[in-house]
C-alpha cells in the first residue's frame, strides 16, 4: 500500500519562509531516494525559485535535476525514464496523462494544492457568472475543480493496486482547512503519516529501505 506522508510544521504556502522550507524537505527527501522522484508545482516561478536552492545540492549527490521548460514534455520525461537517479519538477501538463513506471519513480512531491489562479481572466469570469447568480464560486468551482486535479496529480504515483511509492503532501491546508477532508476523501486507499518534518524524513527512509 502506497504512503501518503504530510509534513504538519510546515508554514502555510503563503508565508515568505515557505519556499525555504519547501525546497530543504524536497532536497532531504529525494536524496534519501536518490532521485525517482516527481515534483508537481502550480505555478513555474515556485518551480524556479526551488530548482535555484536545490540544485547544487542535488548535484553534489550525484541526482540529475530536469525542469519543465528546458526542453520539450516528451523528451524531458523520455531522459526521466531513462535516468533512474533523477528528479523531474514539473507545473501544470504533469498533472495528468503522464505514467513513470516501474523503480523511476518512487517518490511524488505534491507541493501546493492545485487551486487555479482567481485572477487568470477565464476563471475569474466564471467565478464572477457563479457569485452573480448568487451561487459560491469557491465551494461550486474552485474547490471541485482542485480536488479532481490532485486526485489527477496522485495518479502519476500510484496507477495500480500493487504499485509501491511514497505521495509527500507539503501544503498543510490539507489539515488546517475545512476543506481538507474533500481532498483526502478523493485519494485511493493509502496509508497516512502525518507527524513533524524531521520524522517524515525518517519514516520515508523506512518505507523505501525495508
Amino acid at each position: 500500500m502506497p504512503v501518503v506522508a504530510i509534513p504538519q510544521d510546515l508554514p502555510d504556502p503563503k508565508q515568505e519562509d515557505y519556499i525555504h522550507k519547501l525546497s530543504d524537505i524536497i532536497k532531504n527527501v529525494l536524496i534519501i531516494s536518490e532521485g525517482k522522484g516527481l515534483v508537481l508545482f502550480t505555478s513555474y516561478s515556485m518551480l524556479k525559485n526551488v530548482y535555484e536552492l536545490v540544485r547544487d545540492d542535488f548535484k553534489t549527490a550525484g541526482i540529475t535535476l530536469f525542469k519543465q521548460g528546458d526542453d520539450d514534455n516528451k523528451k524531458l520525461l523520455e531522459n526521466f525514464n531513462v535516468d533512474k537517479n533523477s528528479v523531474l519538477f514539473a507545473t501544470v501538463s504533469f498533472w495528468e496523462g503522464v505514467d513513470v513506471p516501474g523503480e523511476t519513480l518512487s517518490v511524488l512531491i505534491i507541493c501546493r494544492l492545485p487551486f487555479r489562479v482567481p485572477s487568470d481572466p477565464v476563471i475569474k469570469a466564471r467565478m464572477e457568472l457563479i457569485d452573480k447568480k448568487g451561487g459560491n464560486s469557491f465551494m461550486e468551482y474552485s474547490l471541485p475543480e482542485a480536488v479532481i486535479k490532485l486526485r489527477q496529480g496522485f495518479g502519476r504515483l500510484i496507477r495500480r493496486k500493487s504499485d509501491r511509492g511514497v505521495v509527500l503532501i507539503t501544503d498543510t491546508r490539507i489539515l488546517t482547512k475545512f476543506y481538507g477532508k474533500l481532498f483526502f476523501n478523493s485519494l485511493p486507499e493509502t496509508r497516512r503519516d502525518i507527524t513533524k518534518t524531521e520524522r517524515i524524513c525518517n519514516k520515508i527512509e523506512d518505507f523505501l529501505y525495508p
